[in-house]
């Protein structure tokens, strides 16, 4: 591998240990904040149905891509990685855009005050909100880069393996 090539590796590791962390950031700010959400309306005595289905599912996806990005954070670090983790986040961006619309749609348009769990604190709606537009757009970024990563792992193999059969670079045998 030439050097030009090392370089751009590093710079899709880079970007991917960036996008990992605040992933990871994103996941446990909103985890922390659907968790209080959650504890205070049992508090006040909203029942399961009362707080809404919405906020639960919010909870799910945050604690999974938390657990998740525990260890995929530091996965760009190893030099054998190269992009395994696209599926991964092809499946959580479609989880985090169904996220994003469900409190888009619970707390955007003069629905914050009077939504579920409780009324007002507007500004920990609207935190929600912008820390599921952080992660879903870090998740964008992940699947531009780890698909760059992998389609270069993939080019760098069948050149390798042409190279060990006697084919140039234009697929004719020497």
């Amino acid at each position: 591998m030439d050097a030009g090539k090392r370089a751009g590796q590093r710079v899709h590791r880079s970007l991917l240990g960036l996008h990992n962390a605040l992933i990871l950031s994103s996941s446990a700010i909103l985890t922390g904040l659907l968790s209080h959400f959650i504890h205070r309306a049992h508090q006040l005595g909203y029942s399961s149905r009362g707080l809404g289905v919405h906020i639960i599912y919010q909870e799910v996806i945050a604690v999974l891509t938390l657990f998740l990005y525990l260890f995929a954070t530091f996965l760009p670090a190893l030099k054998s990685y190269r992009g395994y983790l696209l599926p991964l986040d092809l499946a959580l961006s479609y989880l985090w855009l169904t996220s994003l619309i469900f409190s888009s749609r619970d707390y955007s348009g003069g629905r914050c005050s009077y939504g579920p769990p409780y009324f007002g604190h507007c500004g920990l709606k609207h935190a929600i909100q912008a820390f599921w537009i952080l992660g879903f757009c870090m998740l964008l970024f992940n699947i531009l880069t780890e698909a760059m990563m992998w389609a270069g792992h993939k080019a760098s193999n069948r050149s390798a393996l042409d190279k060990g059969n006697g084919v140039d670079g234009n697929g004719v045998h020497v």
